[in-house]
């Protein structure tokens, strides 16, 4: 009994020592891994949806993001826009990406691989070999913008021309302004999370995210 009361003691220590680091780190994993959703917002009036679910795959991070915009004018449906694009990264780096567009009935396809050499991309103009560093262009990951990584489109199989500008936010949050061939403004807080987002639609309006 008296060795068991001496083992209590450094058992607990131990349990410490190797489960509170784990509960501690708990809250910061949720943070930088969690999913968002979003209500999609023009003229103050929702239009449809949007949303980032994040799953663990051994080693690969699998991304599922999926847009649904379906303005209507008395209830009557006058446009969709319907996006679904699935992105693996393995340890931040990209992988791959398989994209579906429903744009009023027409359908974009682009799928592309990584490999040490190069990025296979291909959409609906055919097949190119990008830089081995390309990404595709997703909403949730600042560590691709400022213009030193090429970037290539989910929604057209393209490398995109895009102008970057930083601002640094109240608190330690960042904000990022994209110009060229999108229109957009992204914020995103000390801890990298993804907070606000809008973009200018095709109608040249503005398409603001709220959390939902």
């Amino acid at each position: 009994m008296v060795g068991a009361a001496r083992c209590a003691p450094r058992l607990g220590e131990l349990i410490l020592r190797r489960v509170l680091p784990l509960l501690l780190a708990t809250p910061a994993m949720a943070q930088s891994n969690g999913d968002y959703r979003w209500r999609v917002m023009r003229n103050g009036s929702a239009i449809g949806t949007a949303s980032v679910t994040f799953a663990q795959r051994g080693a690969e991070r699998v991304a599922l993001a999926e847009a649904l915009i379906v303005p209507s004018v008395l209830g009557v449906v006058v446009y969709r826009y319907e996006h679904r694009y699935t992105e693996v990264t393995r340890a931040g780096r990209f992988v791959s990406v398989r994209s579906r567009l429903n744009r009023n009935g027409r359908i974009t396809e682009v799928e592309a691989d990584a490999t040490a050499q190069a990025v296979a991309l291909r959409g609906p103009d055919g097949a190119l070999q990008l830089p081995a560093n390309a990404v595709p262009l997703s909403w949730w990951e600042p560590q691709r913008f400022g213009g030193a990584t090429p970037i290539f489109g989910t929604t057209t199989g393209k490398p995109m021309e895009l102008r970057w500008a930083r601002e640094a936010l109240p608190g330690g949050g960042v904000r990022w302004r994209m110009t060229g061939e999108m229109e957009a403004v992204m914020e995103f807080t000390a801890a990298g999370r993804w907070s606000a987002f809008e973009v200018k639609g095709d109608d040249g309006t503005t398409v603001i995210y709220e959390a939902a």
